[in-house]
């Protein structure tokens, strides 16, 4: 948490709030270990795009009144509770740890209570596969072309979590797929995607039903227009709800599951 929701809805404030804005400056809380990052350019513009878990800030080098076509993107990761602010220059939230100026006194901020973001320059990485709600066929493709590979020998319960072929799926949403879809959290991921159709259509839709539901507001991450959880919460019925079963899977995360599977039913 955020999953491929959050950092879409994330992505789309971003991209409200920084229209026609000019930035001049870029300033790290020197509390935060990330990496400095300074202006590429004396004025610049911010777009945001997002896929699956990463969010880019692509910055465009900004004259009067052309771009000169110079383009430089920042690459974040928002780790458990990231996400982005907009406010007045001298009004930032707390926990901010990177602020982008503009040049009329407004501040684009990365906020992160927990510190687990991180940001670098960079373009998408290249261990992650496409985005399903966005790239659905290539997703849907780059599953297929590798199904034999080692990865889906696990249980899809861990395999939903494989950031490299299900980019953007993160706890909730796997618990939410399972048990959306009837499917055992225990048997091989290869044999529950050979079986069970709905897996991989249901990786679009659900994820796709939460940006429209405003995200997951889970621990610190608020949805950034405001947008009640009520609507959110009656859709998540298996996540965190007290009548399903818990275990702690191979990877070390938590796995919310129906509870008329058996771990050894395979």
């Amino acid at each position: 948490m955020p999953e491929l929701a959050e950092l879409n809805l994330s992505s789309q404030m971003v991209n409200r709030v920084t229209e026609s804005k000019v930035f001049t400056h870029i300033r790290k809380n020197p509390e935060h270990k990330g990496l400095e990052v300074e202006a590429p350019y004396e004025k610049f513009t911010i777009e945001s795009i997002s896929r699956g878990k990463e969010l880019l800030l692509v910055l465009k080098d900004h004259t009067e009144h052309d771009y000169n076509g110079k383009v430089d993107t920042l690459k974040f990761t928002f780790g458990m509770a990231g996400h982005f602010k907009y406010t007045k220059t001298g009004e930032e939230k707390k926990h901010s740890h990177l602020m982008f100026y503009t040049d009329d006194g407004y501040t684009l901020s990365y906020v992160d209570v927990r510190r687990f973001g991180k940001w670098k320059w960079d373009t998408w990485g290249k261990n992650r596969g496409p985005d399903p709600t966005k790239d659905y066929k290539g997703f849907i493709k780059h599953i297929e072309e590798n199904l034999d590979k080692r990865a889906f020998d696990k249980p899809i319960g861990e395999a939903l979590l494989n950031q490299a072929y299900f980019n953007g799926i993160g706890n909730y949403l796997r618990a939410e797929i399972l048990y959306k879809t009837n499917q055992n959290p225990f048997e091989k991921a290869r044999d529950a995607i050979k079986n069970n159709p709905k897996l991989l259509a249901y990786c679009n839709t659900l994820p796709t039903e939460a940006i429209l539901l405003g995200g997951g507001q889970l621990k610190q991450w608020e949805n950034p227009f405001g947008v009640e959880p009520d609507m959110f919460q009656k859709w998540m019925l298996c996540y965190g709800n007290k009548s399903m079963n818990q275990t702690i899977d191979g990877t070390g995360r938590r796995l919310w599951f129906d509870p008329k599977w058996k771990q050894n039913e395979i």
